[in-house]
């Protein structure tokens, strides 16, 4: 679930973004999982969907070890960026704050650690750190 200091809005990253509606201190609570707002599949069972729906997971779903999770709230529009201002808690089951982000700021987290094996795209976020093509097993440059 999102929190309330978030909306959805048009993104120069790519279309759709989340964006501040408030100031967000560092290390504050961003989003957090809830039974409705998340589903999770095997991947070995990614193939037995429609090839419009296991297009729509390939192109949102995130991996965490041999499942794949999609947001079924707005956190979907949640876009890439090398150089993210959200992060996974310790225990990776929460987004946080990883520095302030101010008001009307697009939130941003680095989806390279979680990229599905499908997915490959032209990363869009300017930062002095893009890799430019975010696919596994890519690592972010060191600035």
């Amino acid at each position: 679930m999102l929190s309330n200091k978030i909306e959805k809005r048009e993104s120069v990253i790519s279309g759709i973004g989340l964006f501040a509606k408030e100031d967000i201190t560092k290390g504050e609570l961003v989003w957090w999982p809830t039974s409705d707002t998340i589903d999770k599949i095997h991947v070995d069972r990614l193939n037995e969907l429609s090839e419009e729906k296991r297009k729509h997971w390939i192109k949102n779903a995130y991996q965490m070890g041999v499942y794949l999770y999609l947001d079924t709230d707005d956190a979907t529009y949640m876009n890439h960026s090398c150089d993210p201002n959200v992060i996974n808690s310790d225990d990776e089951s929460l987004l946080i704050a990883r520095r302030d982000i101010v008001k009307d700021e697009e939130i941003t987290w680095n989806y390279l650690p979680y990229m599905n094996q499908y997915l490959v795209f032209q990363c869009s976020c300017s930062s002095k750190n893009c890799i430019g093509v975010v696919k596994k097993g890519t690592m972010t440059k060191m600035i």
